[in-house]
């Protein structure tokens, strides 16, 4: 009976510790840090956007987890995997062959980005509002294909948690 009042005194001790929440000034400050970086890796022209979420062609949201699907700019070529992002569930590589990125007066960043591959092309529209590296990305593909929309973090390559298989098409 001992250990038991023992281990529960111990367990209401802990317990404080483990629902520390962060602060308001914290979680800005997070956000600012993580928004700089992406700011940079945009600059540098070297970031990938994992998708947390994307819509279908049918219109519903769909929450993704899988590290394969993801857009990235490598230099002066883009790389993309997933049927939401380039229309074919393909590795696809693409020159980036107009890049513009404007940050209005706010701070909020608008990239559009135009790609043109061998199976892939279109013109990305990326906006990343000021304060965290969350991007809207709307993505319009060449010919009559239909308008992909999907959101994630946009983040610097080196820090970027993605799988990039070989030999892109």
């Amino acid at each position: 009976m001992k250990k038991l009042a023992t281990l529960v005194a111990l367990a209401l001790c802990a317990l404080p510790l483990f629902g520390q929440k962060l602060s308001k000034e914290e979680k800005a400050a997070q956000g600012q840090e993580r928004y700089d970086a992406a700011v940079a890796a945009i600059n540098a022209k070297a970031w990938v956007l994992v998708p947390s979420e994307y819509t279908t062609v049918e219109g519903e949201i769909v929450s993704n987890d899988n590290n394969d699907y993801f857009l990235s700019y490598e230099g002066e070529n883009a790389f993309a995997c997933a049927g939401f992002i380039t229309g074919n569930g393909e590795n696809n590589m693409g020159e980036v062959t107009k890049y513009e990125v404007n940050v209005d007066k706010k701070g909020n960043v608008r990239i559009t980005m135009s790609v043109l591959g061998r199976r892939w092309k279109g013109t990305y529209k990326i906006n990343m509002r000021k304060g965290d590296n969350a991007a809207d990305v709307i993505f319009t593909p060449g010919g009559n294909n239909p308008t992909r929309r999907f959101h994630g973090p946009i983040v610097p390559l080196a820090q970027a948690s993605y799988n990039k298989r070989a030999n892109p098409i």
